[in-house]
């Protein structure tokens, strides 16, 4: 899916969805790297486009349920050369170093 087409509301509704099925246990290991993508391209936007005051708080309780959902982990998701080449962060891209809970057992 090119999550590029879709408006910014449609991507923070998947987002949400998303959450709670990471929150729930309910995502496949192989769908969580898609999943994480919406966040990123979410970030992306707002970095580019102000935004309201509530659309942010919404995605900071959005945010909150995927963190439930998840570990914080050292390596990037994607790979380090990737996060070094696009100068990507564990504090700004923090959704990148977190992997589902269950992954990790």
């Amino acid at each position: 899916m090119d999550l590029t087409r879709l408006p910014l509301p449609a991507l923070l509704a998947q987002w949400a969805r998303t959450a709670d099925r990471v929150e729930r246990g309910d995502v496949p290991p192989a769908e969580f790297p898609e999943d994480v993508a919406v966040r990123h391209e979410i970030a992306q936007r707002l970095r580019n486009r102000p935004t309201t005051m509530e659309t942010r708080e919404m995605l900071a309780e959005v945010d909150e349920t995927f963190r439930q959902g998840t570990v914080a982990v050292e390596a990037c998701s994607v790979g380090a050369e990737r996060a070094a080449a696009e100068g990507w962060t564990s504090a700004r891209e923090w959704y990148l170093w977190r992997q589902l809970k269950e992954s990790r057992s």
